[in-house]
């Protein structure tokens, strides 16, 4: 594992906030992502994934949501404490964000190249002409083989698989620090999914770049990522690297994920799946958020939130496990 941090986020509790509620859609979650490394973050529609990578970029909707406590420490500067102007200057130059759908993420009026080199003579301040000549190498570098045609070509005239592939490219343009990726494999064909994926290792490995994957699809994590942060109900509930993540999951959750993902070697002959739904945060249970939907849930749970413990190289939140702490 690399030992530089490049990303610290620490007790970041995000919240909404209503007429007469308040509504804690991220609570507590502590992330590290060391230089180079590949972070997945996992868990059903709900858990407070993207909210996580939002608060991260700076993009929380305002101003209904805001971070109300916690750093977001990126290579020593803490972002919370940056005006929206020097936000501005770290967004799409320093972090980079591969949002879900890349159709509502590209501008329909604008042609690629025009979207590729806004970003360049922005932050990289060079002349028009040089910034569509990296645009070129940009959409080469992501697998076009008529780059100075696609230039001047409208999103709609894309596939899906193509539009992604030109997210990327506006996401590397300045060679970021940290790359999110907010399942950046959705609605694509499995074909696809596996070449973006395979283009992602490669930009990492070309430009050293981290890497945070959003996604509840353990099956792309599997193929591209070191460790694994598991989120339920707006808190981390596990931690651990891939394999010992996928060889022994700890907690209940993490088990019920497991077991309902099909498995090519016949290891699992019946798919399960995890009864109920992930709470609201406006609702959420008073002891273990998870209790409701654990089969393995007793009286401690339903009464006294569980603390996220440290077992060996990885962390859980569970009582089933505090007999193991180290």
């Amino acid at each position: 594992m690399k030992m530089s941090p490049l990303l610290e986020v620490k007790n970041l509790k995000t919240h909404f906030f209503k007429k007469k509620s308040v509504i804690p859609a991220v609570d507590g979650v502590d992330i590290v992502i060391h230089k180079g490394e590949t972070v997945a973050l996992v868990g059903e529609s709900g858990s407070g994934k993207s909210i996580t990578s939002l608060s991260i970029m700076g993009l929380v909707p305002s101003p209904a949501g805001r971070i109300v406590d916690g750093e977001i420490i990126l290579d020593g500067r803490n972002l919370v404490d940056l005006s929206e102007k020097d936000l501005c200057k770290v967004r799409g130059n320093e972090i980079s964000m591969i949002f879900q759908e890349p159709m509502t993420s590209l501008n329909p009026v604008l042609t690629i190249g025009e979207q590729i080199t806004e970003v360049l003579t922005y932050h990289q301040k060079i002349s028009k002409n040089e910034a569509v000549k990296k645009a070129i190498e940009l959409l080469e570098m992501v697998g076009f083989s008529r780059a100075a045609e696609i230039i001047s070509d409208y999103p709609h005239r894309l596939s899906g698989g193509m539009r992604q592939r030109v997210m990327i490219a506006i996401a590397m343009s300045c060679n970021p620090k940290l790359l999110i990726a907010d399942e950046p494999t959705t609605a694509l064909d499995v074909t696809i999914q596996a070449q973006i994926l395979d283009l992602m290792k490669e930009v990492s490995r070309k430009f050293d770049t981290s890497i945070l994957l959003i996604t509840h699809d353990l099956g792309v994590v599997s193929e591209i990522a070191e460790r694994v942060v598991v989120m339920y109900g707006g808190q981390v509930v596990e931690e651990a690297s891939v394999d010992d993540l996928f060889e022994d999951p700890l907690h209940p959750y993490t088990l019920g994920l497991m077991n309902s993902v099909p498995s090519i070697d016949g290891e699992i002959s019946r798919l399960e799946s995890i009864e109920g739904n992930v709470p609201s945060p406006e609702h959420m249970p008073s002891g273990c958020r998870f209790a409701p939907r654990c089969g393995k849930a007793f009286d401690r749970c339903v009464t006294e939130q569980p603390q996220l413990k440290v077992i060996g190289s990885r962390s859980v939140r569970c009582f089933l496990h505090e007999g193991d702490v180290k």
